[in-house]
């Protein structure tokens, strides 16, 4: 079976095991920033909740949350991503006093995600702030990450990223030989930044003063009333980076990159891609779990050729 459809079918049965005996839910840490790759999840456990009746109530940013999910009966569930165990401090936060505050029988559910322990003191946080919690559902994203929670994690599975669920992805044709997309946070291993090099595109005003007034919602309750929208409007900025990134990603016959989703969605836009670990090798582990069987147009390079 090609590469694009078998994907597409082991994350479809993942996420059905993960939202098992789920019709409702309250989606929180949606990212709301430029991180493309981060729309892409989003879009897809959208696309995935769309196909199953799954009713969505609330969605929000990490710091626009409304009190109220916080006293929620039904299932709170947290974006995917690759910042579960310490990595990005503020959204730790907030996960682990959602997992504290929310009510004993109330399940929470965090969508795939890769795991990076910075430190010993983060390990022992995320264990008795947030592993501890019993009403617990965990998704990672490879195996690596897998072997780091098992003993941790109750309810633990092992799940494709939510990109899988968009399946192919139309692009326009390419206008030069290659694109290199490289980190330029503390992810990158440093090997792709330079003159040639783009990270994901920088929002427009619009969308940066949305995240900003979330920020400064957590901060001021009495902002985040202003920031409720029903699910589609917040869908509709998500849709808006990702396709700014599609462009992006499109302009190469070959895409090079160190980012795990230019990397899943230049596959699905059939390109070939080259692709160099970031440093805590999110990229080869991804690819040593899901991709032994299935040759897509993929290689890993240690440095960039000219």
């Amino acid at each position: 079976m090609p590469y694009l459809e078998t994907m597409r079918r082991r994350a479809e049965t993942s996420f059905v095991e993960l939202h098992r005996g789920v019709t409702e839910l309250h989606y929180t840490q949606f990212p709301d920033h430029r991180n493309s790759g981060d729309s892409a999840i989003a879009l897809g456990q959208a696309r995935f909740w769309r196909a199953h009746g799954i009713d969505v109530r609330t969605t929000s940013s990490a710091g626009s949350m409304p009190e109220r999910v916080r006293d929620a009966s039904i299932p709170v569930l947290i974006q995917g991503g690759g910042n579960l165990g310490g990595l990005y401090p503020v959204l730790s936060e907030a996960r682990y006093e959602l997992a504290e505050r929310l009510p004993a029988d109330t399940l929470l559910i965090q969508a795939p995600q890769s795991v990076v322990f910075p430190t010993d003191a983060d390990r022992r946080a995320f264990s008795r702030r947030f592993a501890a919690r019993l009403n617990l559902r965990v998704a990672v994203r490879d195996q690596t990450s897998y072997d780091l929670l098992r003993d941790e994690v109750e309810d633990l599975s092992l799940s494709p990223d939510a990109v899988h669920l968009l399946g192919p992805i139309s692009a326009p044709e390419p206008t030069q030989r290659r694109i290199v997309i490289a980190r330029t946070d503390g992810e990158s291993a440093g090997g792709l930044v330079g003159s040639e090099s783009a990270d994901w595109p920088a929002d427009p005003l619009d969308l940066r003063a949305h995240e900003w007034l979330g920020w400064r919602a957590a901060k001021h309750p009495v902002l985040k009333p202003l920031m409720e929208r029903d699910h589609a409007a917040w869908l509709r900025r998500a849709e808006r980076r990702f396709d700014a990134a599609v462009r992006l990603i499109a302009r190469g016959e070959v895409v090079v990159t160190d980012r795990l989703h230019a990397m899943l969605i230049g596959l699905q836009m059939g390109r070939r891609v080259v692709a160099l670990d970031n440093n805590n090798r999110k990229l080869s582990n991804y690819a040593e779990t899901w991709f032994g069987d299935l040759q897509p147009r993929l290689r890993f390079e240690h440095t960039i050729r000219p």
